[in-house]
């Protein structure tokens, strides 16, 4: 399916590009007809000498951050939705995000729900981001419930970008650790076993230890690497399957310090998405409908299945959640206060506050931990290589 670009007339007797998807010219002009929109020009499908980009590769550019950054202090300024999304497709450079934008705004023209609209884009926003809107919509609190949206948003990047900002150093070292010791095993020891072989002279065991590990990675490099691409077919394949998935995620919730720290970013995101939907009126059984949603291991994600039913059986919440051996206790207790209190949402909201910055300090932490760990496996490695190297050196001088 071909794009088609036109320009088309606009208000005040300007003229604006617009982009059709379509089989054929005569079917771009019908769906602009359909909208009510009328072509000056037919610019073709090649623009400059280049083909259109597609429209997924437009979607692909958009930045939901960015979008929400522009949108919440419009919203908060009191402009209209309409006349926030034109402000935000006139101040933005790549064509394809001015696009959805400008399709946003269009759809508002049509009488549909802002909800419904971003509903339609899901790939480049979250599920979120809908409910919360669509609950902002019957509560009439949109420029409340865009605010929340951000920091929301800019909550998780700011969390992604400590972890990446944390993983920098670690990486380097892993990546300079593997390195030294595949040069060992690669290129010093074949030379040491070259000179010692010459000798004639049995060698310790240490050093022939070495030798041999030297020996079937450096002559055997073809199967490592058969077996590498035999593993990442085969979990790629387990991954593909939900019983697969499911059982990878079990197992991974039962490693010592990977374990609990994949079920503390979960349950995190758990909390802090079911705070931001009850401080926006949203319905306790869609609340936590959506908020199971967003728990991305499914282990952890079944455990909350029966909670809806046990909502509408009359219990609390906190009495229901309190089945999953994966929410904290402290966050269960809290739970019961806010429900005396009334206060659901907003101490929700401090718990999640509190619990992102523990989470950070754990993995501050283990990261500390984890750089002279690995620091001390290449120290060991090279102590063991120097050592068989020392034995061999010992047996030669007896000669």
């Amino acid at each position: 399916m071909a794009l088609h670009k036109y320009k088309i007339a606009a208000e005040g007797g300007m003229t604006r590009d617009m982009v059709i998807e379509a089989e054929s010219r005569e079917e771009s002009l019908s769906k602009l007809r359909a909208k009510d929109m009328f072509p000056v020009k037919y610019c073709g499908t090649d623009v400059a000498g280049k083909s259109l980009p597609s429209l997924r590769s437009f979607r692909d550019r958009f930045n939901v951050y960015e979008f929400t950054d522009r949108l919440a202090p419009l919203l908060k300024s009191h402009i209209p939705i309409e006349r926030a999304l034109q402000i935000i497709a006139a101040s933005m450079e790549h064509e394809g995000s001015r696009q959805i934008v400008i399709d946003l705004r269009r759809g508002l023209h049509e009488g549909k729900n802002f909800s419904e609209l971003v509903r339609n884009h899901e790939p480049r926003f979250p599920k979120l981001y809908a409910n919360l809107l669509e609950a902002g919509e019957k509560t009439g609190c949109i420029p409340e419930v865009v605010i929340e949206l951000q920091k929301f948003l800019n909550s998780g990047r700011e969390t992604r970008d400590f972890l990446i900002t944390c993983s920098i150093y670690p990486v380097i070292v892993i990546g300079v650790t593997a390195m030294v010791i595949l040069l060992l095993f690669t290129v010093f020891i074949p030379r040491f076993a070259t000179i010692f072989q010459e000798m004639g002279k049995e060698l310790p065991l240490p050093t022939r230890m070495m030798m041999f590990g030297s020996t079937m990675l450096t002559g055997f490099w073809w199967l490592w690497l058969t077996l590498l691409a035999l593993a990442a077919a085969g979990i790629a394949q387990l991954f593909q399957r939900p019983a697969g998935r499911y059982w990878m995620a079990s197992k991974v919730l039962k490693l010592p310090i990977l374990g609990p720290l994949v079920c503390a970013v979960e349950m995190n995101r758990f909390v802090r998405t079911i705070a931001i939907l009850l401080k926006n009126h949203v319905p306790l059984l869609d609340t936590v409908e959506v908020g199971r949603k967003v728990i991305q291991n499914p282990v952890i994600s079944e455990s909350f299945a029966n909670v809806s039913h046990e909502l509408r059986s009359g219990a609390k919440l906190s009495l229901a959640l309190r089945k999953s051996p994966y929410l904290p206790i402290d966050t269960i207790q809290l739970l019961k206060v806010g429900e005396e209190s009334g206060k659901l949402g907003e101490v929700l909201a401090q718990a999640a506050d509190e619990h992102e910055n523990k989470l950070k300090v754990r993995i501050k932490r283990l990261l500390a931990l984890f750089e002279p760990a690995v620091i001390m496996v290449l120290a060991v490695v090279i102590l063991m290589v120097v050592i068989s190297i020392f034995l061999a050196i010992f047996e030669m001088n007896e000669i």
